[in-house]
């Protein structure tokens, strides 16, 4: 649709895929089955293992993630929201902070901010809603 409609080339899509699957793993990693990033810093092992371990475990295993999105000839904006407790974005560390950059993870937003447009997230903070403008 977005090539259809010449919203914007061939890189600009591959920035609108990258900022979407960072947010769905979002959603579906920390969102839904509440794995905190941290434990990437630790042991990444710890962190895949509790993953693997939330997904066949209830609450998690029936938390749904969803995508709504709306395409016109002025911009696409897509909405990720997940079942899980919410967070607070602004606490979030600054991955483009030197003692940040030798982190594990942790830059997912930031590729998210900097390909898209608009970013924002809802009140509770289970959902991103982010939006690419046509390429004048």
């Amino acid at each position: 649709v977005l090539n259809f409609l010449k919203l914007c080339d061939a890189t600009e899509r591959m920035r609108i895929a990258v900022a979407l699957q960072e947010a769905c793993l979002n959603a579906m990693y920390h969102g839904n089955l509440e794995v905190n990033s941290s434990l990437r810093q630790e042991d990444e092992t710890v962190y895949h293992d509790l993953i693997k371990t939330r997904r066949a475990q209830e609450p998690f295993q029936n938390r749904r993630v969803y995508v709504d999105v709306n395409i016109t000839p002025a911009e696409a904006t897509y909405t990720i929201r997940d079942e899980g407790n919410g967070f607070d974005p602004s606490v979030l560390p600054d991955p483009s902070k030197p003692e940040n950059l030798e982190k594990v993870g942790g830059r997912g937003i930031l590729l998210i901010r900097t390909f898209m447009d608009l970013v924002y997230h809802n009140e509770t903070g289970n959902a991103i809603t982010m939006t690419k403008r046509r390429v004048a």
